[in-house]
């Protein structure tokens, strides 16, 4: 994956540097910096040109939508992810009319993230690329993947065995589970019971809470998408 300059634009702190420490482990990243309002964004995107921002839409200070639009209209040749609870069809509408990449809602799928980052980086890649391209090579810059076949085919890394053991966990709604705890109980590493874990959340499954402790970083708890 290719080296970015990433600036997330994210209002509170520990989370963003929860966004940040994933990136840094998972590599591909040569610089990232933090944004907490629109006005600092608008700053540090002026005065560094980051590849890549990973841009919330509920700032103190504004919309995130804002930026998206301002940098568009002054031609800005990186790339922009929203990453908000912003659900409603007409700002997911207006992030998808002003180009953005990806949008995710939160609470954010790492693993989602991570297919975002990678993606772009291959299209970063790609657009250096001068010879001519055939028809499956434009559809992976345009995150158009027409799947043939199995619809229901798992990813790469998730073994339909080891998903029942851990939707087994989740039998009683009431139960609350870490990928601490489902690693300890299963026989996995905590890295890859984090992994199935946010399979189930992007797939509305699981539901993923952040919670701040007094000490340490934020925890991720996770819970049957049954009992809401």
């Amino acid at each position: 994956m290719e080296w970015l300059n990433i600036l997330i634009v994210e209002d509170e702190t520990p989370l963003a540097e929860m966004h940040a420490e994933f990136i840094k482990q998972n590599g591909g990243c040569r610089q990232i910096w933090l944004a907490g309002t629109l006005a600092q964004a608008r700053t540090m995107t002026e005065r560094f040109k980051p590849d890549l921002i990973l841009l919330d839409n509920f700032l103190p200070d504004g919309q995130g939508i804002e930026l998206l639009r301002e940098l568009t209209l002054q031609g800005y040749g990186g790339g922009i992810v929203f990453i908000t609870a912003a659900s409603d069809m007409d700002t997911v509408a207006e992030a998808l009319r002003y180009g953005v990449f990806d949008y995710l809602i939160k609470p954010l799928a790492y693993d989602r993230l991570a297919q975002t980052l990678q993606r772009f980086s291959q299209r970063r890649e790609a657009l250096k690329d001068k010879a001519r391209v055939n028809q499956r090579r434009i559809d992976e810059m345009f995150n158009t993947y027409a799947r043939g076949g199995d619809q229901a085919a798992l990813p790469t890394g998730i073994d339909e065995l080891t998903l029942m053991k851990i939707r087994a966990l989740f039998e009683d709604p009431q139960v609350r589970h870490t990928a601490e705890s489902v690693a300890q109980q299963i026989g996995l590493s905590r890295t890859t019971a984090r992994r199935y874990l946010e399979f189930f959340s992007a797939n509305d499954q699981l539901v993923a809470e952040i919670i701040y402790g007094k000490v340490g970083r934020p925890q991720r708890i996770y819970r049957s998408a049954n009992n809401d």
